[in-house]
């Protein structure tokens, strides 16, 4: 077990972004790593490098693994902790999952939420593309969007609008004019730009605006990288039907457990 932030730090990105591809956050979440961040790698006898844990101080848990072994030495290195505090949340690929639940369960700690997400992947840009990047002077439309969506999918995202305004990383498209439907560029990976935050106004909804804005940013983020990423809840039926018509295809499943 090496527990120490910065040693062997660009081995373990050039390992998830080889083993990862099913949960980004794990490569991400390191990649940012914030100070008193709890940073952990296992390596095999031969010495390669096992799984990669990232426990942020918010209390969010990234993980990955290629073994029931190295997971469970991942799960006792947090259960050991001097705080004795489980993270609020963990983020594991879909192969994790059922390595690391019964791990959980032998701590006496279960999810009291939990769901399954699809990760999926486009690398070509698509047909009837329109929208535009936000501006500051759309922060107050973008203020309402972010209120009505938290409510709708039932989260707490409070972004730092001065900093996503600065740089074009927020798309919109208007009708009526009103700012209607957003879509976000989150961050980007050794391999992929991600997206996320695809919302459009209730009122809008059955047009194909979404898949106009969707379309829209997709190309701009293809003329940088080699390919979109996002993860999207695997029961989100009219979502994912939306990003396959975009040219995205699967390529796995990733699990999110709230944890006491």
């Amino acid at each position: 077990m090496d527990r120490r932030p910065r040693r062997d730090v660009e081995d373990a990105l050039a390992w998830l972004a080889a083993h990862a591809h099913e949960n980004l956050g794990t490569e991400i979440a390191l990649r940012q790593a914030l100070p008193g961040s709890d940073i952990a790698f296992v390596r095999d006898g031969e010495g390669k490098l096992a799984s990669v844990s990232i426990s942020a101080p918010a209390g969010q848990w990234f993980l990955e693994a290629n073994g029931l072994d190295a997971t469970a030495e991942l799960v006792a290195a947090v259960a050991s902790r001097p705080s004795r505090r489980w993270p609020a949340k963990a983020t594991v690929s879909g192969t994790l999952k059922p390595w690391l639940q019964p791990l959980l369960a032998e701590h006496g700690v279960g999810p009291v939420r939990e769901h399954d997400l699809l990760a999926m992947v486009c690398r070509r840009p698509a047909a009837g593309a329109d929208g535009r990047w936000a501006t500051p002077a759309d922060r107050p439309a973008l203020e309402r969007y972010q209120t009505l969506y938290n409510e709708e999918r039932r989260t707490t995202i409070a972004p730092d609008w001065d900093s996503l305004l600065a740089r074009q990383t927020v798309a919109v498209l208007e009708a009526e004019g009103r700012l209607v439907a957003v879509v976000k560029r989150t961050t980007d990976t050794a391999r992929y730009a991600t997206i996320g935050g695809t919302w459009t106004d209730p009122a809008f909804r059955g047009r194909g605006l979404a898949r106009r804005l969707t379309a829209f940013l997709i190309g701009s983020l293809l003329a940088e990288r080699p390919a979109v990423h996002l993860i999207v809840d695997d029961d989100n039926a009219a979502a994912i039907a939306l990003y396959r018509s975009l040219g995205f295809g699967e390529v796995g499943s990733c699990w999110m457990g709230y944890l006491p």
